[in-house]
């Protein structure tokens, strides 16, 4: 025979301790837990007449060690009709575990793709270094004021400048960027490799 258990509780913390409870103490099924609003729950469970008696009144003393009990019902031989308004539970089956695809095949797949992601990278990354040697100053600010905050904050993390620290290169204007760049391009522009 079968039967079904509910247990109505406030909160979610003791909706997931009544049914870890019930489930523990009997050979019970979760059949649903439902949230009514409120913060209200509605956890509802099947199985034979004796193991849920034994399931709901297990999890109604944690609910009420918990402060979060309002009701708790069995319904000893339920009738077809009152099993339409409960859903069933959901089953797993072998059938998915069939589908899956095999594990090797994953990881080649996911080797395959941080392998392309890693060659757009590359392909970003552009040859030629940043500013080529031996640029006069004029020439040098142009490019230099042509450019991009972010790429000057790159070109000064490249080139460890002495005058500003990483966090002042972070938070430093365009025109405190160029001005540091070009000091320190004047003493050595070997260190913008």
């Amino acid at each position: 025979m079968t039967a079904l258990g509910m247990i109505e509780v406030r909160g979610y913390l003791g909706a997931v301790s009544v049914a870890d409870t019930a489930l523990k103490a009997a050979n019970v099924t979760l059949n649903n837990a439902e949230v009514i609003r409120g913060g209200i729950t509605t956890i509802q469970l099947t199985g034979d007449v004796a193991a849920v008696n034994a399931a709901v009144e297990a999890a109604t003393q944690m609910a009420n060690i918990l402060n979060c009990l309002l009701s708790s019902h069995v319904i000893a031989r339920v009738d077809e009709q009152t099993k339409a308004l409960m859903r069933e539970p959901e089953q797993t089956t072998s059938q998915t575990n069939s589908e899956e695809i095999p594990e090797e095949t994953t990881h080649q797949e996911m080797n395959e793709k941080e392998t392309a992601e890693a060659t757009t990278i590359e392909e970003k990354i552009p040859d030629q270094p940043i500013i080529l040697e031996n640029v006069e100053d004029e020439e040098l600010k142009k490019k230099l004021v042509d450019k991009k905050v972010s790429e000057l904050r790159t070109i000064a993390y490249k080139m460890n400048l002495r005058s500003l620290t990483k966090k002042e290169i972070k938070f430093a204007t365009k025109e405190s960027l160029i001005k540091a760049i070009l000091m320190e391009s004047e003493g050595s522009e070997s260190d913008w490799d």
